[in-house]
């Protein structure tokens, strides 16, 4: 129910979730570990901050109009903190209460923050006899829940309720163990039918949903939820340990998408990713576009599309990069070091293009749309290339655009240089698509395989087995039906685009500060604030290179997620770039 109405809003209330959990380690003790670096300032995020302890963090859901949406960011954030705490061998504890040997661990509990809007008030008492004032409203809200509350106990736990002029709180809701939330939606929509039922002095939740268009239908059967508060009552140390565990593995393997938001591309989820773990909000205005808002607690608002393209670059860089015969002279131009290329144009006259061509025979070459992003329509040949070969490959690129670059091969290996604001923050080696055999396997079930490990399922970059594969395995006698030996490595391909199959392994801390300061050089010559330099290096200890292009759309995910290796806060940094 959630997934289908997570951008539907009741606009009849306001509501946050707040959840503490405690840090523990791989043995359920309290953690002895400080604040991770990975979320900021402790007494400044407001999304991730520390509870009654430094060890407890305390996850505060920005206001929202649906508890679903609530539910969907509680989520999010709780994934975040999973991910960034993997690292340091932590855990969250599952449980409100802490091993019992931790005397000093506190309590952790969920406080729902309520608040009925006018629009809210307005459609209660249309269809239904209520007080007058808020303040009415809320005292009867308590009231009701109070009398009730050795009922609602099986469900959440003795819990407490409170009004203020911010509304309604209701606190001390245990941890439902068996959610990595702490607590499931299906419970939170029992809540509000609860609160607005004890409003209204309703009899019938399902009317009631179905009459105030609350959409909490999946609230209305909670005995599921109830049999497992039951069973939490009973669990062992041991026990309460193997589900924080099983919830750490679940969070985890959700650390390479946003499951609500399937259509996103990786570097905006890398965004959302970052800007939460810096208590930043996100909404996603536009999934099939990638289009997300970003807003801090002080109204700072920005726009950003596929997770790099903000107001802060030009319109004209993605046009100018675009054209790869362009950017590549203007780098030329201002003293960098690019292959040497030609251009050819789909209606020019076969003699023409036989002369252009002929100097390329018998070379190695690579041959690419004019206009190209995700390795789409290129053909390397790292080796001498015929004639016939050529030909095919150019043919190839043809149906992807009118014109055609054929350039130099360069030797050595392929390195993508991130540059966020005018510094080289990353680098990374795109390892070109591979496969390991494993003595039975055919290539094609091979590639069928890779594309089922997290990290290139989650990342949208699955391995291909389009025309310029089956002609490189053809150059190395296989086909896609050819069983490699057990350990043998076969590359499918010499471009290493990741959208294509590649993998990328950081290289930031290896490659020395000169070839830093050439991306750096490069991106200034089109004045860009976010771009992926592409750079061939065949000895890192010399000064020799060649820049191959410049991204203006640079799939970052590889930076901060490599395939091997630490990774770089990308996202961090152009969130630093957005003025956050």
């Amino acid at each position: 129910m959630i997934e289908r109405e997570k951008f539907m809003s009741n606009n009849i209330y306001n509501i946050s979730i707040e959840r503490e959990a405690l840090r523990c380690n791989q043995e359920g003790k309290m953690s002895k570990l400080s604040y991770p670096d990975a979320f900021g300032d402790k007494n400044k995020n407001k999304l991730i901050t520390i509870g009654k302890i430094e060890e407890q963090f305390k996850i505060v859901t920005p206001i929202s109009d649906y508890i679903g949406k609530s539910y969907i960011k509680l989520e999010e954030i709780t994934d975040v903190i999973l991910y960034e705490i993997h690292e340091r061998n932590e855990l969250l504890l599952a449980s409100t209460k802490p091993n019992y040997e931790d005397k000093n661990a506190p309590l952790s509990y969920i406080t729902v923050n309520f608040k009925l809007n006018e629009a809210g008030i307005r459609k209660v008492k249309s269809k239904f006899n209520i007080p007058n004032t808020i303040e009415e409203i809320y005292n009867l809200i308590k009231i009701g829940i109070e009398g009730q509350i050795q009922k609602l106990e099986k469900i959440y736990g003795l819990i407490n309720v409170e009004v203020d002029t911010q509304g309604l709180h209701i606190s001390n809701i245990e941890l439902n163990p068996y959610e990595r939330c702490g607590i499931s939606v299906k419970s939170l929509m029992h809540l509000i039918l609860i609160i607005f039922q004890k409003m209204t002095n309703s009899i019938d939740l399902e009317e009631l949903n179905n009459k105030l268009g609350l959409k909490c239908k999946d609230g209305l059967d909670i005995s599921s939820t109830i049999e497992e508060m039951e069973k939490a009552k009973i669990l062992t140390d041991e026990e309460i340990l193997n589900l924080t565990k099983d919830n750490m593995k679940v969070g985890f393997d959700e650390r390479y998408r946003l499951k609500h938001y399937p259509a996103l591309v990786s570097e905006a989820i890398v965004l959302v990713k970052d800007a939460l773990s810096q208590g930043i909000d996100c909404n996603v205005l536009n999934e099939e576009t990638s289009f997300v808002e970003l807003k801090d607690s002080n109204g700072h608002r920005e726009f950003v599309i596929e997770g790099n393209k903000t107001d802060r670059d030009n319109y004209i860089f993605p046009i100018v990069t675009d054209d790869k015969m362009i950017s590549k002279n203007l780098m030329h131009e201002q003293g960098l070091n690019v292959p040497k290329a030609e251009l050819l144009y789909k209606d020019t006259d076969e003699e023409i293009r036989e002369e252009q061509l002929s100097e390329f025979y018998d070379s190695k070459v690579v041959i690419k749309p004019r206009n190209t992003n995700k390795g789409v329509g290129i053909t390397v040949f790292s080796e001498k290339a015929t004639k016939n070969q050529i030909l095919q490959a150019v043919d190839y690129a043809f149906q992807f655009d009118k014109h055609v670059l054929i350039e130099e091969y360069v030797e050595g290996m392929e390195y993508r240089f991130l540059v966020v604001d005018g510094k080289c923050i990353s680098i990374c080696h795109r390892r070109p698509a591979s496969l390991v055999g494993d003595g039975k396997s055919t290539i094609r079930e091979l590639a069928n395989i890779k594309n089922k490990e997290p990290w290139h399922a989650l990342t949208f970059t699955p391995v291909k087995l389009d025309e310029p594969v089956e002609i490189y395995l053809k150059m190395q006698q296989y086909t896609l039906d050819s069983i490699p030996k057990e350990g043998e490595r076969i590359f499918l391909r010499t471009n290493s685009n990741c959208s294509t199959g590649g993998e990328s392994i950081d290289m930031t801390d290896v490659i020395p500060e000169y070839f830093k300061n050439i991306a750096e050089k490069a991106a200034n010559v089109f004045n860009a604030k976010i771009s992926g330099v592409d750079i061939i290096i065949d000895d890192i200890n010399s000064k020799d290179y060649s820049i191959i292009e410049i991204n203006d759309n640079p799939g970052y995910s590889i930076n901060e997620w490599p395939y091997e290796g630490k990774g770089e806060k990308v996202g961090i940094a152009i969130l630093k770039l957005l003025g956050y």
